[in-house]
Order: structure tokens, then sequence, then C-alpha cells
């Protein structure tokens, strides 16, 4: 038996999608030292995260690049049909309304360190945990026949 077994459920899933090479490699570090994440995939553009999400993959968490060739990131956010809670990691806090009106769950300005994205983990973590809550209450509140 391992130890490890009883936390594996915990762990959120994600995908990294950022046009920048050391932006998905330093994402790709901070994920694998939280202990918090699994990462799915790591994705270089727009027209990538599309195919990615419109072959019925899923994960719990985005963390998504906002200007990036072929279509930005918030609209590639628009196009998809459930999108996952989302934490935009851009260079500009210029977004930032229409993050809200997208309602991501975090907002990271580049350069972001370690400790800034944990917080926006944390945040996410516990959404993600309010939603699977919901969905169990929903789920054992409905009558037998």
């Amino acid at each position: 038996m391992s130890a490890s077994c009883p936390a594996e459920p915990r762990l959120l899933t994600c995908a990294i999608l950022d046009d920048e090479e050391i932006n998905r490699l330093t994402l790709e570090h901070y994920v694998a030292m939280s202990g918090l994440l699994h990462l799915e995939a790591s994705l270089s553009g727009s027209v990538e995260g599309l195919n990615f999400f419109s072959d019925g993959r899923r994960v719990d968490v985005l963390f998504l690049d906002v200007e990036m060739p072929d279509l930005n990131g918030l609209d590639m956010l628009r196009l998809l049909p459930e999108p996952p809670q989302v934490v935009l990691t851009t260079a500009h806090e210029t977004f930032a309304w229409e993050a809200f009106e997208l309602r991501v769950a975090d907002y990271l300005v580049k350069p972001f360190d370690y400790e800034r994205f944990l917080q926006a983990v944390e945040r996410v973590r516990g959404l993600v945990l309010a939603e699977r809550k919901e969905v169990v209450t929903v789920t054992s509140s409905q009558p037998l026949v």
C-alpha cells in the first residue's frame, strides 16, 4: 500500500496554455512543486487549446495566457461550451474587467512568483471542491425510484 494513495483524489487536473515556452516551463515547474496539481497538457496556442477541449478532454483548471497569435485567450475561452476554472496569466493588467465578466478564478500578472501561484491554486481548489460538493449534494438528494 502506498501512503500517497489517499491524496490522489485531491489532486486537481490542469492544463497550461501559453505561446511562450519560458512561461510554460515556469508554470510546469510550479505545478510540479505544488503537489496539488496533475498536469494533463502544456499547450502553445489557442488553436491547440481548442482542439484539446473539443476532443472532450476536461481539466479542473486552465492556466491561460491572454495575448497569443491566431486567437487570444479570452476569445478562446468564450468558445468553450463548458470551460474549466481559469487562471489568467498575462503581462497586462488591462484585461482584468473582461476577465471578471468571464468569471475567471484568478488573474496572475507576469512575472508572478511561486507564492502568488499557490494563492491562485488554493482559490481554484476551494471553487472546485465547492462544485464537487454541490454535485454530490444534488445527486444524493434525488429520490430513489
